[in-house]
């Protein structure tokens, strides 16, 4: 409860300076809006060229694809993003000495003193646009489809903070790693086409060394009922999501309190 209501706080502050600088949240709202609009485009014209499928996916299980990146992005930007690229600042700055001496755990501080609406409306864009995808290709939804769907997509969020986490943590011992925050979103962008599209050996790779495509693919894939890869069924793609995001998140705790060391030396 201590957490949560210190986190209350941190919303209610990120909320006043929004209402202050309205113009600036509506343009980084739409700024994020047509930019994913920009990547549906691209596909909607494709399609209309008369393309039936791309590599065995539908112009439906795109577009669902595409909505689970927007969520999955929204969130994390809105929730880590801001919070986690800071941290090399606040390394040169010495300003991480500030909050690793508050008497609350140093990873809550500053992985979400920060939130940033809006980055994380597009959650509602991309909610909106997975419902239009669903509808239009006539997937069969259950309750359980969607449930594995919102604990996919939670584990893609937490993927996403525990590689980006391990990458700014390296300011701690090297301070300047701006090129391993561009590297971080290159390594991403592979999650966010079908699977399909890679041979095995690369597929196997952005699975289960470099989780793109458990982040990006795997969710569309739990809702849809699609296309699974090889040596995957459906249960066992929810279950290697799981322990890939617990094994992650341990690893980016455990490097980032030996990283410390470090520091204070």
């Amino acid at each position: 409860m201590r957490y949560f209501k210190l986190y209350c706080s941190f919303l209610k502050n990120c909320f006043r300076r929004e209402t202050m600088y309205r113009f600036n949240f509506f343009i980084n709202m739409f700024t994020v809006v047509f930019g994913y609009i920009a990547n549906i485009l691209f596909y909607y014209f494709v399609y209309d060229t008369g393309i039936e499928n791309i590599s065995g996916w539908n112009r439906y299980q795109i577009y669902a694809l595409l909505a689970t990146v927007w969520i999955v992005d929204s969130i994390f930007g809105g929730v880590f993003f801001f919070n986690l690229i800071m941290i090399p600042s606040k390394v040169k700055n010495y300003e991480l000495d500030t909050l690793l001496i508050k008497p609350v755990n140093p990873i809550f501080m500053i992985s979400m003193r920060q939130f940033n609406f809006g980055l994380f409306s597009g959650v509602f864009f991309g909610t909106a646009f997975l419902i239009y995808a669903v509808i239009k290709g006539g997937f069969p939804i259950t309750i359980k489809a969607v449930l594995g769907y919102l604990l996919l997509v939670c584990c893609a969020v937490l993927l996403l903070f525990s590689i980006l986490f391990i990458m700014v943590t390296f300011s701690l011992r090297f301070v300047r790693i701006q090129g391993l925050i561009q590297m971080f979103w290159t390594l991403m962008e592979v999650g966010k086409n079908p699977h399909s599209v890679y041979p095995l050996a690369l597929k196997t790779t952005f699975t289960f060394l470099v989780p793109a495509i458990v982040i990006y693919n795997f969710p569309m894939q739990v809702l849809t009922d699609g296309k699974f890869l090889g040596f995957l069924n459906k249960g066992t793609t929810v279950l290697t999501a799981v322990l890939l995001t617990v094994v992650w998140v341990c690893i980016s705790v455990r490097y980032f309190r030996k990283s410390l060391k470090y520091y204070y030396n």
